[in-house]
């Protein structure tokens, strides 16, 4: 089996201690609405149905992009733009640029962009600008080529964020706004109106959250033009040739990056994940989103082998340590690099912490494991990724 690195893989843990990450819209509660954090049914330890608190995936991801954005000014934000207008010429759709050679987000985060005739055939003629389209399943004549999408999944794949606790997480927060009158407006139209105190309630969480994640490292800065797809449109390829070196396959074509920027570009997302910060009504609950243990290693595989790591106690959570050696075991023939485990000291149990350390100070251990801070972990890993 081969040792080159392919893929970064890890899991981390965010202090959801009075948070309220990711809304879900309002509910009746009492005499008006309550606003509620976004829930899913699951089994808790006694078998009995319980709703749980999540952060979806594309919103931690956006947290994500938008800190890699905010902690590397030298890196152009891939623009939002106009991709279709209505009669009166006012936007009704938009889209991102899907230049992943010149986009570092776009190359990360994947993207889709649908094309006008996609799936049917279009006639190629050198020179002109307009193309003739057949329906779909017509037999493709000389000349003609079918119109495909531009699709690129993202290299940096995720799970939502997931409540430890499954029972005691929540909380209720009851606001009041008081008017100090009534509107001109309304005193003009209801002047006997009662100008009461509006209830403003939210229902937030006291957990811990867990989610893993990989980036295909290998995938960074090459763009497969093959099958029904292509992750390099033709105007980019010809836009950026002199950037690029294409191999021909039996299906297509792949474009990979001279001076592939691949390891910068992972560097700057990891090291973003470990700061990381976002998340709804900061003003309100202000929760820190950057990990408080984050477990990192280089693989050769796509495998996200840090899964179902922590537990919840009362005297904070904990790391399954008997389960994490034997992934380390079982995994150790695609494992190339250490296995760092950033932890915030006085976070976990402190029994769990003290053991996490003995046990990784082993001498079978000594070689393969480093316990240290997450942010360390983020750059620690970075300096094993292969040019």
């Amino acid at each position: 089996m081969s040792k080159q690195l392919t893929h970064v893989v890890g899991t981390f843990l965010l202090q959801a201690e009075g948070a309220f990450l990711n809304g879900a819209g309002t509910e009746p509660y009492g005499k008006g609405d309550i606003t509620i954090p976004k829930t899913f049914k699951t089994i808790n330890e006694s078998g009995q149905s319980v709703s749980i608190p999540y952060v979806s995936s594309q919103s931690w991801k956006r947290w994500l992009r938008d800190t890699f954005l905010e902690e590397n000014p030298d890196i152009t934000p891939n623009p939002i733009l106009t991709t279709d207008v209505n009669k009166q010429g006012n936007t009704n759709k938009v889209g991102a640029e899907v230049d992943p050679v010149e986009y570092a987000e776009a190359d990360i985060f994947g993207f889709m962009k649908a094309e006008k005739g996609q799936g049917k055939t279009k006639e190629v003629v050198e020179g002109e600008d307009e193309v003739e389209e057949e329906p779909e399943g017509e037999q493709e004549p000389k000349g003609k080529e079918k119109v495909k999408p531009a699709i690129r999944t993202s290299p940096f794949q995720s799970s939502i964020l997931v409540s430890l606790r499954k029972t005691g997480w929540e909380g209720i927060d009851k606001g009041y706004v008081h008017p100090k009158g009534l509107s001109e407006e309304l005193r003009k139209n209801n002047p006997d109106a009662n100008p009461t105190p509006l209830p403003y309630n939210t229902k937030f969480y006291d957990t811990q959250l867990q989610g893993i994640f990989g980036l295909a490292y290998s995938r960074l800065g090459v763009f497969r033009c093959e099958g029904d797809r292509i992750e390099l449109l033709p105007e980019f390829q010809k836009k950026h040739k002199d950037k690029l070196d294409k191999v021909e396959t039996e299906t297509g074509s792949i474009f990979r990056m001279k001076n592939n920027p691949r390891k910068d570009r992972a560097t700057k997302v990891l090291k973003a994940l470990s700061v990381m910060r976002g998340g709804a009504k900061q003003a309100q609950f202000g929760t820190p989103v950057h990990p408080q243990v984050l477990i990192l290693a280089g693989l050769t595989s796509g495998n996200l082998i840090f899964n179902n790591l922590f537990e919840d106690t009362l005297k904070g959570p904990k790391i399954k340590i008997d389960t994490l050696e034997e992934i380390i075991k079982d995994f150790s023939d695609r494992i190339v690099t250490k296995v760092y485990i950033g932890i915030r000291t006085g976070y976990l149990h402190p029994d769990n912490e003290k053991l996490l350390k003995e046990r990784a100070n082993k001498d079978e251990n000594k070689k393969r494991i480093v316990i240290c801070t997450p942010i360390e972990a983020a750059d620690d890993i970075t300096k094993e990724l292969p040019a």
